[in-house]
């Protein structure tokens, strides 16, 4: 495989998620916890596939484009929860599905940086899982630029999402090598010409490093 540079999404791709933490953790703070799932007022606001960019949560798609507040996210969800629930047990029960960096992932960015390969990070992301991960997952700080979806107000599979990433570095396309999980934001670099790999398991690794 023949590139110069390397694009990433992030969650699902170099950071692990398990959703269903966080689900769990939601569940655990409603009112009525015996029922052991998120109650159908809280689940419109936070559901498993939003959670993973699906955009199947009003609430999830507006606070990753920075829409609407990281205090208006919290209280939205804080009003379907038992009285006592915290500001803090929110944010925790938030940052649950978050599981970093395995060791081979913080190797590979390594040694694409070794080998002269420029990387670049485009995120669909919220001010909270971007504090979380700067401060867990310092490796990311090799890439070139990071493009995260709540700082250009726009989201994945947006064409705008790609033209700002195109624009903002100048790198080619055809000479840059894009990660993502998601069917559809592959099928959107596909588009503009980027060399896409679609990470439904590990093998993509060996394939950049092939």
């Amino acid at each position: 495989m023949q590139y110069s540079n390397v694009l990433f999404d992030l969650g699902g791709v170099l950071i692990d998620v398990n959703v269903k933490r966080s689900m769990a953790a939601f569940a655990a703070l409603i009112a009525a916890p015996s029922q052991g799932e998120i109650p159908n007022t809280l689940s419109e606001l936070v559901t498993a596939e939003g959670l993973l960019g699906g955009h199947t949560s009003q609430l999830i798609d507006q606070y990753q484009i920075g829409a609407i507040s990281t205090d208006t996210f919290i209280n939205t969800i804080l009003t379907q929860c038992r009285p006592e629930t915290t500001r803090q047990q929110v944010i925790d029960a938030w940052y649950a599905m978050l599981g970093g960096m395995r060791p081979e992932k913080k190797q590979l960015l390594k040694d694409l940086e070794a080998n002269g390969k420029k990387i670049y990070i485009l995120s669909n992301i919220n001010e909270l899982h971007v504090t979380w991960t700067l401060s867990h997952c310092p490796e990311l700080m090799v890439a070139e630029r990071l493009f995260f979806s709540n700082e250009i107000r726009m989201s994945k599979p947006d064409p705008r999402c790609y033209e700002v990433v195109l624009r903002e570095t100048g790198i080619n396309p055809a000479d840059t090598v894009y990660v993502d999980d998601l069917p559809a934001n592959i099928e959107a670099g596909k588009a503009f010409g980027f060399q896409c790999l679609h990470a439904v398991d590990d093998s993509w690794m060996e394939t950049l490093l092939g």
